[in-house]
């Protein structure tokens, strides 16, 4: 939900003015401050920061609003603006000037607002760090101006939590599903939390709960407590044969989730005090699938109040063949309404076990798409722009990788990895330059599936190694590339998929 600043005409006696609110800054969270409101955020907080990366950069979804009516203030009435000015030191306010400079002037027509845009916030090696924005409109009847400043607080994500950081790994053969637990810093002991689970789970974590998503014949999300040795707090159903696939939390008692096999999203209670109140609502997403009649929702991910949800768009009736293009649609979390789409470069936009990725220090969205998973020439990797609704292209192919993305991380602009199916059907870990177009590292070679990879709290980065006879986590330095630990991690069973907390 946006908290609303309103600012009334300026003069010593401002806030009783009733000539008219001129000046809006809208931004998801805020407290009242004297000149007006304040945001403050934690690096990597999902709740707030749009990239929901740890990388050292708060990216607040901000926009301006003019003439707004308020009917807490029903003598606000709309004036005729001249431009407006916008801004603040530094590059922080870069895009919100540019989203202002957008309007035409003069305006006098009632809550005329600017797209959002991305604000960022860099702490460089500061722990905390504040920038302020400023925004003047001009009446041009009476000359008289209005100011809003909006005040926007970073500070470094490692002091959310004091337990130290463990990886929760989920395990399995197929047949049978458990939890493993490894810390992340040395030397990575290995916990094994008594919660069953489903063979074919995913898990993802927000706040201070872990979520399993028990897939393929499943059909249920399970809650876990980490301070109660992850014992299950709530598992209900997501409905018989729906086969979920990720889940989305937007407040304690608010989330979504996928469901591959269904056409409509769920939205459901994550804490509920049982299952009867587990269901809240559906969005149904059957016109945007293809002809079999399910647009095969998958991964999901938070960008500010809006929810975007990945369609495969496979083909059922052609062994799961991609049916043209994939698609993400933006969902308004407040009103659970459809606000827009994009269609991808490529299909079959693939995620494996990871939800979609926020790229570094832009706040864009990049989307896995695999084309054909059998060949290699018809996909690659995708900027998604979630504030002007537009896909950018590939800027990665699967010819410059030399294989379909199965999974991917972003560590800087010169920095990635990846795992990706070569046409021999091998799975390899790389190292690639994504401003080079180029692989830079080959890391690990196996016949057997690489599930996942991800980016553990201390910047290392984790491998899901299913490879025999020895399966487990693998630790990798990404400044050089070489692995941190003499062997693959026993975590009981091979790992499929893993998140950490806190």
């Amino acid at each position: 939900m946006y908290v609303a600043l309103v600012v009334c005409l300026a003069a010593p006696v401002a806030w009783a003015d009733d000539r008219g609110c001129l000046v809006e800054w809208r931004v998801a969270g805020g407290e009242p401050m004297r000149d007006g409101w304040a945001a403050s955020c934690r690096d990597g907080d999902v709740a707030c920061d749009a990239d929901a990366a740890a990388d050292g950069v708060c990216t607040f979804a901000a926009s301006l609003c003019l003439n707004v009516r308020d009917p807490a203030i029903p003598e606000c009435e709309p004036a005729t603006l001249g431009p407006v000015h916008a801004g603040g030191r530094g590059a922080s306010a870069i895009a919100i000037a540019a989203a202002a400079a957008a309007i035409h002037f003069p305006v006098s027509a009632a809550d005329v607002c600017t797209a959002e845009a991305p604000v960022r916030v860099r702490l460089g090696r500061r722990s905390r760090r504040t920038v302020v924005l400023r925004a003047r409109a001009r009446d041009l009847a009476s000359g008289r101006a209005a100011r809003a400043a909006l005040h926007l607080t970073c500070a470094r994500g490692a002091a959310l939590g004091a337990e130290p950081a463990r990886a929760i790994v989920v395990t399995t053969d197929f047949e049978t599903g458990l939890l493993a637990t490894v810390g992340v810093a040395r030397p990575h002991s290995v916990g094994r939390p008594t919660s069953p689970i489903h063979a074919d789970a995913v898990v993802r974590t927000f706040g201070d709960r872990v979520y399993v998503v028990n897939r393929f014949l499943g059909d249920n999300l399970q809650v876990l407590d980490p301070a109660r040795g992850l014992a299950t707090v709530v598992q209900c159903s997501t409905g018989p044969g729906s086969n979920p696939h990720d889940v989305a939390v937007v407040g304690p008692h608010k989330a979504y989730v996928t469901r591959f096999d269904r056409p409509e999203l769920w939205i459901v209670d994550p804490d509920p005090p049982s299952c009867a109140g587990f269901f809240l609502g559906q969005i149904d997403l059957g016109a945007f699938a293809d002809a079999d009649g399910l647009p095969e929702m998958d991964q999901m991910t938070l960008v500010a109040d809006r929810l975007f949800v990945s369609l495969e768009r496979l083909d059922r009736r052609r062994d799961f063949a991609p049916a043209g293009k994939s698609l993400l649609v933006a969902i308004d979390t407040a009103t659970d309404a459809v606000v827009g789409t994009v269609e991808l470069s490529g299909g079959n936009a693939f995620g494996e076990s990871a939800g979609l990725v926020h790229e570094p220090r832009t706040g864009k969205l990049v989307v896995a798409e695999a084309g054909s998973i059998f060949r290699t020439g018809d996909g690659g990797l995708e900027r998604i722009d979630p504030f002007a609704l537009r896909a950018e292209g590939f800027f990665v192919t699967e010819d410059d990788l030399g294989g379909n993305v199965t999974d991917f991380v972003l560590v800087s602009p010169t920095k990635g990895y990846a795992v990706v199916i070569d046409d021999a059907l091998h799975n390899v870990l790389l190292a690639f330059d994504p401003s080079r177009h180029a692989v830079t590292r080959r890391l690990l070679v196996r016949r057997e599936f690489l599930p996942e990879i991800d980016l553990a709290p201390d910047g290392t980065l984790w491998l899901a190694d299913r490879g025999l006879p020895a399966p487990g986590i693998r630790i990798f330095d990404v400044a050089s590339d070489r692995p941190l630990t003499r062997g693959a991690i026993d975590v009981g069973l091979p790992p499929f998929a893993m998140a950490f907390v806190p």
